[in-house]
């Protein structure tokens, strides 16, 4: 029982890495494809639901499966996907305590503004871009982050069952 409770959220994990790689680019917005980060949405959710350590590490092995699926840098996804899940691992829930959806939706903005900083100011500050700090910032991290954010935010309004105690 206890490998269970582990396994569906890597499974659900897994999931969302593979409807990230082979769907989302369905619904991208602009030439630059901005697309929702749903695995950061998964790492999010695992790292508040079961603490610090396990987001960091579900985020260094979605990250580590994004990356090799996408082709680019080996580790980058990794990265910004382990400092995401520690950072949202600090809102862990307790027995005792439900996260409010207003602190959900602000712990999936900042951690996608770390995520996003991190992957795009590597990625294109370490090639041969010549898009200047705060083009990447306007062009790619802030509507990355804000489609991340109304794309949660949609699951936040699915109604819930009443004997769970998950408030988002």
């Amino acid at each position: 029982m206890y490998l269970f409770r582990y396994l569906k959220y890597y499974i659900i994990l897994l999931i969302l890495i593979i409807i990230q790689r082979t769907f989302v680019w369905m619904i991208s917005l602009t030439e630059l494809n901005i697309v929702p980060d749903l695995v950061l949405f998964g790492v999010v959710v695992l790292a508040i639901k079961r603490g610090k350590i396990e987001g960091m590490l579900a985020g260094f092995f979605a990250g580590l499966i994004v990356d090799s699926v996408s082709g680019n840098f080996i580790g980058l996804y990794s990265l910004a996907y382990v400092l995401a899940g520690f950072f949202a691992g600090f809102f862990q829930e307790s027995q005792d305590t439900v996260i409010s959806k207003k602190l959900f939706l602000l712990v999936i903005i900042i951690a996608s503004l770390i995520s996003n900083f991190i992957y795009f100011e590597i990625f294109f500050l370490s090639g041969s871009y010549t898009l200047s700090f705060i083009e990447i910032i306007y062009k790619y991290i802030l509507p990355t982050t804000l489609y991340t954010l109304i794309v949660s935010s949609i699951f936040i309004i699915i109604p819930r069952k009443k004997h769970t105690k998950f408030s988002y």
